[in-house]
């Protein structure tokens, strides 16, 4: 039996790392090609994941993905294949500018089928 070889890694970073970045590397991660994963991080991380995180997963596929844990630094992030900065400048990371800037389920769903659209574009490549 082989060793299996360490999954690639997708990075979503936010501004704070508590909500944008959360929701799109939990749906990501429900729909990530094999051998993918996603985490997230902030260019600034807040103490904790934002309350409008927790309310906005609810109910959807992502909410057993949500990362809970205190969100983390950018520079804390360590490995990644790909870098997915949302609304954010992150040098050498492709950048996502959300067409819907207010917080709520349009933005959600937004992120989401973002997220979807990046996971069914490694499965194809």
């Amino acid at each position: 039996m082989g060793v299996a070889a360490a999954p690639r890694t997708v990075l979503f970073v936010c501004a704070h790392g508590a909500y944008r970045s959360r929701l799109a590397a939990a749906f990501f991660n429900a729909s990530a090609p094999d051998g993918w994963r996603a985490g997230s991080a902030g260019v600034e991380p807040q103490a904790a994941v934002s309350p409008a995180a927790l309310d906005l997963v609810a109910g959807t596929v992502g909410e057993a993905l949500l990362e809970r844990s205190a969100p983390s630094a950018l520079a804390n992030a360590g490995p990644r294949d790909r870098t997915v900065a949302i609304d954010c400048a992150v040098p050498g990371a492709e950048r996502w500018d959300l067409a819907v800037s207010e917080v709520g389920p349009a933005q959600r769903d937004e992120l989401r089928a973002r997220a979807e659209a990046l996971a069914a574009e490694l499965s194809a490549g």
